[in-house]
């Protein structure tokens, strides 16, 4: 087992091996475990708390659909609000979209940007700098209980509901994220892979109590353990799994994207029938 940590002990009973070429940063903040670590394989991981969260390999598989799907179902998105995020994977993806007036990114660690600014740039790209974007270091739970801003957008990229992220999957939270909202607004949040069957349901009939509109969709992206990770999203007015595949195409084909096309959005709403059943 040298140079190899047991990874995805979220799952008890279950997780992954990965080899380590190198150690490239370790610390532990108030509060999480951070660790970047090479892979020569899958290049650099960022690992919180013994789970991986991103890594270069396969992250724009993940940040393109958090990201693409709310943005091209909305009819104008203007103001983005991130909580969490702090790898800047998220916003290097919306940062490419130019009709994006302001992108807010709300993160409780800043050692996390810190770190990911230094040793992440394939999943960032400088993105951070970008004129449009206000970096808020502060609790996600927090800011949409005390904000008055509005936003057309709410992506909430936080880590599974433990540690700093158990409370992002709470009614109250998603009660403030729905005041936060314009009146077309929508909002996406992970909810985890085929393993966390159980979880997903449950914080998907919390969040239906809430919104006219809700449901899941979903992507495979390779290293995090169970493949198929799901999405919920959200809204007030728009139901996302209606939009049109021609309107899709119009508003996505001038830009370039590694994973997410107009087909993929479409039929990235289409679910396992296992999903639903007990």
């Amino acid at each position: 087992m040298k140079n190899k940590i047991w990874l995805e002990k979220l799952h008890s009973n279950i997780g992954q091996f990965i080899k380590i070429n190198k150690i490239i940063y370790k610390k532990k903040t108030q509060y999480q475990k951070i660790l970047i670590v090479n892979n020569k394989n899958i290049g650099n991981l960022l690992i919180l708390d013994n789970i991986i969260q991103t890594t270069e390999f396969d992250e724009f598989i993940y940040h393109e659909m958090i990201c693409l799907i709310p943005i091209f179902s909305h009819p104008n998105p203007k103001k983005i609000l991130i909580i969490g995020g702090g790898d800047g994977g998220c916003l290097k993806q919306i940062t490419k979209i130019k009709k994006i007036k302001s992108i807010y990114l709300i993160e409780i660690d800043n050692e996390i940007i810190s770190c990911s600014k230094k040793y992440l740039f394939k999943i960032h790209k400088n993105s951070f700098n970008d004129p449009r974007v206000k970096i808020i270091n502060n609790n996600g739970i927090n800011f949409v209980k005390n904000n008055n801003k509005k936003f057309d957008i709410i992506i909430i990229d936080g880590t599974d509901p433990i540690g700093p992220g158990k409370k992002l999957f709470s009614k109250d939270f998603y009660i403030n994220c729905n005041k936060c909202l314009t009146e077309k607004g929508i909002i996406v949040t992970q909810s985890g892979t085929i393993l966390q069957k159980k979880q997903i349901i449950k914080n998907l009939n919390c969040i239906k109590k809430i919104f006219k509109y809700g449901g899941l969709y979903q992507a495979n992206v390779p290293t995090y353990y169970g493949g198929n990770i799901f999405f919920i999203w959200a809204s007030k007015k728009i139901n996302l799994k209606k939009i049109n595949i021609n309107y899709l195409h119009k508003k996505s084909y001038l830009y370039k994207f590694k994973y997410y096309n107009s087909k993929i959005h479409i039929n990235s709403f289409i679910l396992p029938k296992f999903i639903f059943s007990k």
